[in-house]
């Protein structure tokens, strides 16, 4: 696991707010991940958004059984390559309801006392904003996010 993880939460998800706020302290967004439930993706950003829905919600709203065999859609999902039919703002990654054992920060590495928290601030539709490599920028980093409005700001 990388060195320097610095993580904080943004009172948003709001992507073009969060990364104008990065941005006005000199952090490089492209060494930035983003967890947040829901935002608003209308206009383009460089964060990495890695949007997170619960089981009970549905990317596309209609289940593969609703539509299979009546050509509306394909029956397998598609044929849509990613990147390539134009740009999408966020990856959308499953996670399971809460109170089940799978966190949104279970691949970092967060506290599991502290865990809980930044999940539940994912919930409340804000933001999760994670520098994973800081190294010997760690605590530069974790002060340039407090200058950017980021609040809880830790460093692991």
């Amino acid at each position: 696991m990388a060195a320097g993880l610095v993580i904080g939460i943004f009172s948003e998800s709001n992507a073009k707010a969060l990364e104008d706020a990065l941005l006005a302290q000199q952090i490089d967004p492209s060494k930035v991940k983003v967890f947040a439930s829901e935002g608003d993706d209308s206009e383009p950003s460089s964060l990495d958004f890695i949007e997170v829905f619960s089981e009970t919600e549905s990317i596309s709203g209609l289940s593969d059984d609703m539509t299979r065999g009546t050509g509306v859609l394909a029956d397998s999902g598609g044929t849509a390559v990613p990147g390539v039919g134009g740009p999408e703002a966020r990856f959308k990654a499953f996670f399971p309801e809460e109170g089940v054992s799978k966190h949104y920060l279970d691949d970092f590495p967060v506290p599991d006392d502290e865990v809980d928290n930044f999940d539940d601030a994912i919930a409340d539709g804000r933001a999760v904003v994670l520098y994973p490599d800081a190294g010997a920028d760690e605590q530069k980093i974790a002060a340039a996010f407090k200058a950017a409005g980021l609040l809880n700001v830790r460093s692991y």
